[in-house]
């Protein structure tokens, strides 16, 4: 995957790339219709479809953008739920979790387009691709030294603050190195460092997202498309919750 994701990137163009994360969120689409409750197959390639005809739809009228501004609200949402679980049961509509999951999905390939669409793309996707993988890292290993507390027992045991704790310090430390090398005019080490916390923060929630949705439905991956690694959704958790935060926030700064 990693070497798929390095062809994307650095030898694929414009369209191409557009087609190739268009392919990563139909698979994703085709597990989150499990995570919503659809089991049949039928229901599960026409939600892979849907979500499809979606991109496809945002693309023909250039709401990359726009659509990126639905994220805070339905993270916002999500952080309520796994806050509130399982005493809230609102979520556990399957019609809330196929909406979610296709605006999620959207957006999620919305902010990848818009990404590449940017003067310093390859830049951009690596940071946020560190940060991502950095934040995973630095959990892992913190969490394994040092966790105790529990971040969201009910939802996900094995998390604990102390490796939220690693990951944030972790990215940090990497921003700063960033900062202090990149070549990038008016890009500013503190709204760096501020942009790259929030982006962490969020892609632990896209993780707790998927473990409350696949509790609620008593799977433990979300398919077996990836052999030994689960699915397409248990590699991109993160970056669903994280990317079009992190696009809007390159926005708002003016860097994208």
């Amino acid at each position: 995957m990693a070497l798929l994701f390095i062809y994307a990137v650095f030898v694929l163009g414009a369209s191409g790339f557009q087609v190739a994360m268009g392919v990563v969120v139909l698979l994703a689409g085709w597990e989150w219709a499990r995570l919503s409750g659809i089991t049949r197959q039928q229901g599960r390639i026409a939600f892979a479809g849907l979500v499809g005809t979606l991109c496809y739809g945002v693309a023909i009228f250039d709401l990359q953008r726009a659509i990126l501004w639905v994220a805070p609200i339905l993270w916002l949402m999500a952080l309520f739920w796994v806050i509130h679980y399982p005493t809230d049961k609102g979520w556990q509509s399957r019609f809330v979790r196929i909406v979610f999951g296709l605006l999620v999905l959207v957006s999620t390939w919305s902010a990848m387009v818009v990404l590449r669409d940017s003067n310093d793309f390859v830049v951009w996707v690596l940071l946020l691709m560190g940060l991502i993988w950095g934040a995973d890292s630095g959990a892992y290993f913190s969490g394994k030294a040092f966790g105790k507390r529990k971040l969201a027992v009910k939802v996900s045991p094995g998390k604990s603050w102390e490796g939220v704790i690693g990951g944030v310090l972790l990215t940090q430390v990497g921003v700063a190195v960033f900062a202090a090398m990149t070549s990038l005019e008016s890009v500013a080490w503190l709204p760096l460092a501020v942009m790259a916390f929030i982006t962490v923060m969020t892609s632990v929630l896209g993780d707790l997202t998927e473990s409350l949705f696949k509790r609620h439905e008593a799977l433990k991956d979300s398919s077996q498309l990836i052999p030994g690694h689960g699915g397409v959704m248990d590699r991109v958790d993160s970056l669903t919750s994280a990317a079009p935060i992190y696009v809007l926030l390159l926005s708002f700064v003016g860097w994208v």
